[in-house]
Parts: C-alpha cells; structure tokens; sequence
C-alpha cells in the first residue's frame, strides 16, 4: 500500500502532464477517440483467429491514421472488406476439396472439372460475394482518399534557426612569419608632419 508520501508525490506528478504540446503531437492524440468499429466477438468465426483481426485493424489504422468519423467508418470498410477477402479464399479451396471428393466416379486426371461441376451454383454466388467486397474495397478507398486530401492538415512547427558559424582563429605554426606587401613604388613616401617655426619680429625703436 502506498504511502501518504507517495500518493502526495503522485499527485503532484500528474498535475504537471499537460498532454501533448506540439501540433504533431495533439494530431496523434486526436486519433485516441477514433478507434475502430470492427467488434471481434462479431466478425471472428470458427476457424479464424481473433489476433490475425486484430493486427490488420492496426495495420490499417497506422497506414491511414483516421482523424474524422467518417474516416473511421471509410478505414473500417477496407478492414471489412478485407477480412471477407481472405474468408472467400478460404472457401473457394474448401469448395474444390469438397467437390473432389463427393464426385460420383473420382477420376484424378479430372479432379477439377468434376468439383467445378459438383459446385458450379456455389462458385458462381460466392463469386459475386467476392465482386461485391472487391467492389466495396475499391470505393472506400477512392472516398478515404478524397477525405483525407480535402481535411486540413496541421501546420508543421517551427523549425529553429541554425546558429551562426563561429570564426575560426588559426594559430601559426613554430617560426612562421607572416608574408608583409611591399609598398607601392609609385605610391608617394608620408609627408614629415609640420614643425612650427618661431619667428623673431623686428622691433622698431
């Protein structure tokens, strides 16, 4: 059990978190509420796994990032859509499995025809399930992409000015003497600064 100390000092740390500051951040936290629709209980059958939903849920949601519900619903028809995609293919292999072995006369060099005709009403309306999730894939996905290119986007912060380069001072090496330029020969010598000259004034007796 905590002390009073520690639950003091608990509390005290959570009034210094003030959630996300920068407007990366506050984007990402707005996704927080935009959580997926798709309950497993529902959607999981006998044969399929719960965890394999679960981690297409999270690819879709961190490739596309929902931030709107209408988003979310778009994300969620593509995660729907999918997950239907790989319940199909699992029933078109059964389908031809199940076709093979209830022909009346199994012949191995005809395997396939004979479960395509044992099957043909059930391959042609699975068929049109797999058009249809197809279809419904292909639109959500042109709608999620016309949404997210007409949603503002958050301003990007600030970038820092890059510090000015400092002035490199070389010292040089033991017994190095500077090169001096030569004065010019056509350049005239310095005139000899004015000497004042004491003059003594005739005095007119």
């Amino acid at each position: 059990m905590a002390s009073q100390k520690q639950t003091e000092a608990n509390r005290l740390n959570a009034t210094k978190s003030t959630g996300p500051r920068s407007p990366e951040g506050k984007a990402a936290s707005r996704m927080n509420a935009l959580k997926s629709g798709i309950d497993a209980k529902s959607q999981v059958i006998r044969g399929e796994k719960a965890a394999n939903l679960e981690t297409l849920k999270t690819e879709y949601h961190d490739r596309f990032h929902p931030t709107t519900p209408e988003q979310r619903m778009l994300v969620d028809t593509l995660i729907d859509a999918d997950w239907l995609l790989r319940r199909f293919r699992i029933v078109e292999a059964q389908l031809w499995e199940e076709g093979s072995l209830s022909a009346f006369k199994p012949n191995d060099e005809i395997t396939l025809g004979q479960s395509y005709c044992e099957n043909a009403n059930q391959f042609t309306r699975l068929q049109r399930r797999i058009d249809t999730a197809q279809r419904n894939y292909r639109n959500a996905l042109q709608d999620l992409g016309r949404l997210q290119a007409e949603s503002p986007q958050p301003d990007p912060a600030p970038q820092p000015d890059p510090p000015a380069p400092r002035s490199q001072s070389v010292t040089p090496a033991n017994g190095f003497v500077p090169e001096t330029t030569p004065a010019s020969p056509l350049e005239a010598p310095p005139s000899p600064s004015p000497t004042r000259v004491n003059r003594q004034r005739d005095v007119t007796l």
